[in-house]
């Protein structure tokens, strides 16, 4: 959850305590612009390749966020704002474009509301979620049935004491992490604009005549952001939790089951199950670590598999949030059968009950047997920036695998190789 309007350079100072599971880790002062480097993956022996690229765009700058298939192989893709790291946008609405297998528009409609999760059920309905509400459609974009709310904010939310209490841990927490990040952010800027201004005039690079506003402009946006953690209340830490409650992170559906991943009261991420009829919500898993607003799920069978990005792994829950096992594990990028970067996999698909499909950040897709036993690299596709959701989905026969590039707003398709 982003607090305030931040600088660049001030958002990448705090985003990783607004979304992941540890403590905020130490930042430079000044932003610099990675170089990519080489990805190693490029150089693995896959089974698919790209074949295609298909381009989603919606209305008023509306992009691609997420995709799915449907049971008739259909490309669903949500078309809509970037999903919020804090409370949805107010008046933000989304779009559901179909694709067929080849990537040829079928099908587009609205949704009524800021949605930031997709996923198609076994009925072969289309269901669509955000800001607390969920819509059911058909595959031609009929709706069926009323735009209900989620329910779990309701039942989050009713212990009114517990969630003052937490609340206000949580803002004690914040103002002594925060404190302490920015008067070190500050502190650091500070000696680096000395040491320029302790140079004569005649003596400064040009790089240098531009960093000494940058790094005034920069001390100013720190002070005053330091100056709005001090005067927060308990109050806005209440909105701020209950907020993030409403962004659905992912969503999946069984025979019998609705899940809804969502920020959780006070840190990480929840699991939320409902029946088909949204009622007798229950939290089935809690404080669950995510990077970067990504969490992502999926059913196999009866059960949620939830790909764990910051523990290098995905992990296999029955419907009642025990867990059954955990596979991958953290290695080096040039292992095919490791999870490398700093957070990965970031989604997840099965197909059916049968083989597990993961994604990670550098566009690389990995096969697993449904015991969660590593198989082969299924792909891997050529994408731009660093944590973000590439949601993936693979036919029933597993020849074609499509792949969600969100910075690019479009879809790969990958064919499997022929032998």
């Amino acid at each position: 959850m982003r607090l305030f309007r931040l600088s660049a350079a001030a958002a990448a100072l705090v985003a990783g305590f607004a979304v992941a599971d540890e403590k905020p880790a130490a930042r430079p002062a000044v932003p610099i612009q990675p170089v990519a480097p080489p990805n190693p993956a490029e150089k693995f022996e896959t089974t698919h390749k790209v074949v295609a690229s298909i381009d989603v765009k919606g209305e008023k700058g509306l992009t691609l966020q997420t995709i799915c298939l449907d049971g008739k192989g259909h490309v669903v893709a949500l078309v809509a704002p970037p999903k919020p790291y804090g409370p949805p946008a107010k008046g933000a609405t989304a779009e559901i474009h179909v694709f067929g297998a080849g990537g040829k528009l079928v099908a587009n409609w609205k949704v009524p509301f800021h949605a930031t999760a997709v996923n198609c059920g076994p009925d072969d309905a289309i269901y669509v979620a955000g800001d607390a509400k969920i819509a059911k459609f058909d595959a031609a974009g009929k709706q069926l049935g009323e735009t209900a709310e989620l329910p779990h904010v309701a039942a989050a939310v009713k212990d009114k004491e517990a969630l003052k209490a937490r609340a206000e841990a949580q803002l004690k927490k914040e103002k002594e992490q925060m404190a302490q990040a920015y008067g070190d952010a500050r502190k650091s800027i500070a000696e680096q604009l000395k040491r320029i201004e302790d140079k004569k005039a005649d003596e400064r690079s040009k790089t240098e005549v531009r960093q000494i506003e940058q790094f005034k402009n920069l001390i100013q946006q720190y002070e005053k952001i330091e100056a709005d953690y001090k005067s927060r209340t308990v109050e806005q830490v209440i909105e701020a939790m209950t907020g993030r409650l409403r962004v659905a992170n992912g969503m999946s559906v069984s025979e019998k089951d609705v899940f809804v991943a969502c920020g959780d009261i006070g840190y990480g991420y929840a699991v939320w199950r409902f029946t088909k009829d949204l009622t007798d919500p229950k939290q089935i898993l809690s404080e669950i670590g995510g990077c970067c607003g990504q969490m992502d799920i999926q059913c196999h069978g009866p059960d949620v598999l939830v790909a764990e990005n910051t523990k290098h792994q995905f992990a296999r829950y029955d419907r009642e949030g025990k867990k059954v096992g955990s596979f991958g594990k953290r290695g080096d990028d040039t292992d095919p059968k490791c999870f490398g970067g700093c957070c990965n996999p970031m989604n997840i698909r099965a197909v059916g009950v049968g083989d597990i499909y993961t994604a990670e950040s550098e566009g690389v897709i990995k096969r697993f047997s449904p015991s969660g036993e590593f198989l082969e690299t299924a792909g891997v596709v050529k994408l731009t920036g660093g944590c973000k959701n590439v949601a993936v989905a693979v036919s029933a026969d597993a020849q074609k695998i499509y792949f969600c590039d969100q910075p690019g707003s479009k879809f790969h398709i990958l064919e499997k190789k022929a032998k």
